[in-house]
């Protein structure tokens, strides 16, 4: 038996003998030997499905059933050596990863980190953007994709596109397109200046069983943003465990396109922090994370957010951001927000909070940290940096002031 000719995709091979009348698809392979196996008999410009199925090709009894099962099929062929090939060359493709390569440092580098949406999206990394239920993170999702689809350069909102527009991709695990063309639709009104479609799917398979569908669509499409909503069913299984996470980031990364996951919160028992459900690695994969916290008064038309970040591998964690959204019966208007006179203004850096509060006038170390529920030790040691830098200054009566 010759050696077959072999095609490499993303995440199958096709090994084909001609002289064997033979193909062979293996598809959605792992490395620990997990794929989908499809045999099609040719002939001429015909081909017949002979048998498919999903298998571990290192069960030595579950390819010596198939062997068998396909001798019943066909008995003229040499299965055993077929499944063998099969077997060895996909195993030794899922296993091979991306080539090892010289890299020599470069004198037009810098440590700039390039934004598809600055500061909300770093470019052709995943992001995600978590908070509780009515937190208007999905608003905000369609808020992105409205502004780098355009792109909307003067949106007034303190987001920075790029010179070119980003198509964006919805994958919606938790609604469905009704819904959905009701909430953009209301926003394209509120913005009011362009009309114009945003691609969506409906989803019910995990983000890393659509890999290669939605890499087709990405290239197909030309699409620059990935929004999913939400991170729970987008991954599936047992969240606290790190093996979804893993599976879901590995899935971004094959994609290779800028992301924005929705996800909802938890609360660290450690440290009594809020954050992404679910496992660590949740947080630890991600290049960039931001919390969603929502400020509305029942029967309220309108609704104020923070967007905090709160994990930035690739920059500095950039400071909070604030908006107000207003709706009407058939629009949602979005503007940039003061967070400081809000319940939200907790959200703020503590010396932006400290700023605030000696706007109405000069207090003590222990007045500022009752007033502002935080350490006197950290209240301290904030108040001689702002000092340092020439923001607030010490008083003779021991109180602290704004500096002029």
């Amino acid at each position: 038996m010759n050696a077959p000719s072999v095609v490499e995709g993303l995440r199958f091979v096709q090994y084909a003998w001609p002289e064997l009348r033979l193909r062979v698809m293996a598809e959605r392979y792992s490395t620990d030997g997990r794929a989908e196996l499809s045999f099609f008999g040719l002939n001429g410009s015909d081909e017949r499905l002979l048998h498919s199925c999903r298998v571990n090709l290192l069960s030595t009894n579950t390819m010596s059933g198939l062997a068998k099962r396909l001798q019943e099929n066909s008995d003229s062929l040499p299965w055993t050596d077929i499944l063998t090939y099969v077997t060895g060359k996909t195993l030794e493709i899922a296993r091979r990863g991306d080539p090892v390569e010289e890299v020599w440092p470069s004198e037009q580098d810098s440590l700039q980190v390039d934004y598809l949406l600055k500061p909300l999206l770093y470019l052709n990394h995943p992001t995600v953007m978590f908070g509780d239920y009515g937190s208007l993170k999905s608003l905000l999702a369609l808020v992105a994709a409205y502004v780098v689809q355009l792109p909307y350069r003067d949106n007034n909102l303190g987001l920075v596109t790029g010179a070119d527009p980003a198509l964006c991709l919805y994958l919606d695990y938790e609604d469905d397109m009704s819904s959905f063309r009701r909430r953009w639709t209301a926003l394209e009104r509120g913005f009011g200046d362009v009309t114009m479609p945003i691609l969506y799917q409906r989803m019910t398979a995990t983000v890393t069983d659509s890999v290669e569908a939605l890499s087709r669509t990405i290239v197909n499409k030309g699409v620059g943003l990935l929004l999913v909503d939400s991170l729970g069913p987008a991954a599936r299984g047992n969240l606290n465990d790190p093996e979804p996470a893993i599976k879901y980031h590995a899935a971004l990364r094959e994609l290779g396109v800028t992301s924005l996951t929705l996800a909802h919160t938890a609360k660290d028992q450690l440290t009594k922090k809020r954050t992404i459900f679910g496992s660590v690695f949740f947080t630890n994969l991600a290049r960039s994370v931001w919390e969603c916290k929502a400020e509305q008064e029942t029967g309220e038309d309108e609704a104020t957010i923070s967007l905090k970040q709160t994990k930035a591998n690739l920059s500095r964690l950039h400071a909070p951001l604030g908006y107000r959204f207003t709706f009407s019966d058939d629009a949602i208007t979005v503007a940039r927000a003061d967070l400081r006179d809000t319940s939200l203004s907790g959200e703020l850096p503590l010396s932006w909070q400290i700023k605030n509060l000696l706007r109405k006038g000069s207090f003590t170390v222990a007045e500022i940290a009752e007033q502002l529920e935080s350490g006197p030790d950290t209240i301290g040691r904030t108040l001689r940096r702002m000092r340092t830098k020439g923001q607030a200054l010490r008083l003779e009566d021991d109180t602290w002031g704004l500096q002029l």
